[in-house]
């Protein structure tokens, strides 16, 4: 019994679920309701949507004393409430956490979950951290906490994981980087290259900061380094890459072939962080045009000059974030299996799809066309038959004219 206490102690396991396969978010109480929240390692923020909001879940402080007002700025929007102190229920605990009753919202009112769970470096003083009460009240061991997420929808396995490493998690061991002196995640990169092996090309050889964001899907960076590896893409690898925006970003759509590269951020001369294309090529498949196009998980980020590691990095790699030492350990998931996927499977499904309706629509298209073809012939026919109708009713009205005229020339012979 001893020993399963010290177990459940040193670390606290729990279930996250799987949105889409772009959020994974943990499950939270407070006033009898249950809130879906967001697991974000990019902000420092507790916040849930409010009744204003239209939402069929909504967050309402009752009997609470207002705190200050807030507005948190995210690269795809913002949002502005109300900051109280609010009772939760988390993991069959109570906690007395900080949360913002949300009003107003910016393009975020697509936002599968009720709200976000911050979870970037705090200040050590903050009384309403999760990690700082947590381990204040002895339910987890260590200011530290993990991710794993899982790359399949249906899967249990994607956990956050309070308190310290579950070795069974993860291939090897954990390799520790250290992190900046902001309250984000933050850490240097020593170069950043694009190679397949035979080939390589430089994308960034300085100091590069990078995130490590669980709010955030894709992988973002500066407009000047995402052209740069657009070029590298098309110029060195012939991919045929284009820049297409979606929403406020811009992604790249390129050209389906076997010989895109890898992506390799080099942190130091023991960690490289490599990204194989079945990792970095969101699915291939037709288009309307039945272009055979493959889509990538890179964007742009106009802001700052660093890159944004996502979902789409955390997949791969299990995260472990120590607040106490100020860094991050990094290892492969084992249950990571997207990297054995050809590329030609990657997103067959929606490939399909987009193949069958290509086709029907298609089908659509040609049926559309010869039946307009028939209306204008039928059209046309109609107004013949009708104008020779009027010839011939012309013609007889002529000759009903002649006939008196002939008529009076006979009796005058």
């Amino acid at each position: 019994m001893l020993i399963i206490l010290i177990v459940f102690v040193q670390s606290l396991e729990i279930e996250l679920i799987n949105l889409q396969q772009v959020y994974y978010s943990v499950e939270i109480w407070a006033n009898n309701k249950n809130y879906n929240l967001i697991v974000d390692t990019g902000s420092d923020t507790l916040w849930i949507f409010g009744k204003q909001n239209n939402r069929r879940r909504y967050y309402e402080c009752n009997e609470c004393e207002a705190i200050n007002k807030m507005r948190l700025d995210y690269g795809l929007g913002s949002i502005q409430g109300t900051q109280y102190n609010q009772e939760f229920k988390f993991v069959n605990e109570r906690l007395n956490l900080s949360v913002v009753e949300v009003n107003q919202v910016q393009d975020l009112e697509s936002l599968i979950a009720d709200g976000i769970i911050g979870l970037s470096k705090q200040s050590t003083n903050t009384k309403q951290n999760l990690i700082e009460i947590m381990s204040y009240k002895k339910l987890m061991d260590g200011k530290q906490f993990g991710l794993l997420l899982n790359d399949q929808i249906c899967s249990s396995n994607s956990l956050l994981i309070l308190g310290y490493p579950n070795q069974s998690h993860y291939i090897g061991q954990l390799q520790y980087i250290n992190t900046t002196n902001s309250n984000l995640w933050n850490s240097y990169a020593n170069s950043i290259y694009v190679t397949n092996n035979t080939y390589l090309k430089i994308l960034e050889s300085k100091k590069q900061l990078i995130l490590f964001d669980s709010g955030t899907s894709k992988i973002m960076m500066s407009s000047k380094k995402f052209h740069a590896l657009h070029n590298i893409f098309n110029d060195d690898y012939n991919l045929q890459c284009e820049s297409v925006k979606h929403l406020q970003f811009h992604e790249l759509v390129c050209h389906f072939t076997d010989e895109y590269p890898n992506v390799i951020i080099n942190i130091n001369s023991e960690l490289n962080l490599t990204l194989l294309p079945q990792d970095y090529i969101s699915s291939c498949g037709y288009n309307y045009l039945l272009q055979y196009r493959c889509y990538l998980n890179f964007q742009n980020l106009d802001n700052d000059d660093e890159i944004i590691l996502g979902v789409v990095f955390l997949q791969k790699y299990y995260t472990h974030y120590d607040l106490l030492n100020n860094q991050v350990g990094i290892a492969q998931s084992k249950y990571y299996k997207r990297d054995q996927i050809p590329i030609t499977h990657l997103g067959q499904q929606h490939s399909y799809e987009m193949f069958y309706i290509s086709m029907i629509s298609v089908i659509i298209l040609v049926l559309l066309v010869i039946l307009a073809m028939n209306f204008l012939k039928v059209r046309q026919n109609a107004n013949e038959i009708a104008q020779s109708d009027e010839d011939n009713k012309q013609g007889n009205v002529q000759e009903q004219e002649m006939e008196p005229i002939k008529s009076s020339a006979s009796q005058q012979r």
